[in-house]
Formats: structure tokens, sequence, C-alpha cells
């Protein structure tokens, strides 16, 4: 799989473009903050989102 975890997420109807917008906006005051992450502490994602995301990638 090629798509970023946002593009990811958007292509699903599962995140808004403007939600990811948000995320990456706060993403450049925190960088040492993953997507996944602000994405479930802003309850856009829950954490099993992200995992099953991040085992799709890993194969």
């Amino acid at each position: 799989m090629n798509q970023r975890i946002g593009e990811y997420f958007v292509s699903l109807n599962i995140l808004s473009f403007e939600q990811a917008e948000k995320i990456l906006e706060i993403q450049k005051d925190h960088p040492n903050k993953k997507f996944g992450e602000i994405a479930v502490q802003l309850s856009y994602l829950d954490h099993n989102e992200v995992e099953d995301y991040l085992g799709k990638i890993s194969k």
C-alpha cells in the first residue's frame, strides 16, 4: 500500500479532507507526534482503525 495514512482514511470517507488538514497543521507544531496519534486524540479515529492501517502497510 502506497497511500499515506491521511490519504487512506480520506479515501474511505472516514476522515474528511478538512480533518486531515487540521491534523497536519497540529503536526507542524508538534513534529514528534504521529498523524494517527493526533487523529485519535481528536477522536477522529479510534486506536483500532490506526492499528488496522499499520497492519496493512507492514505487509
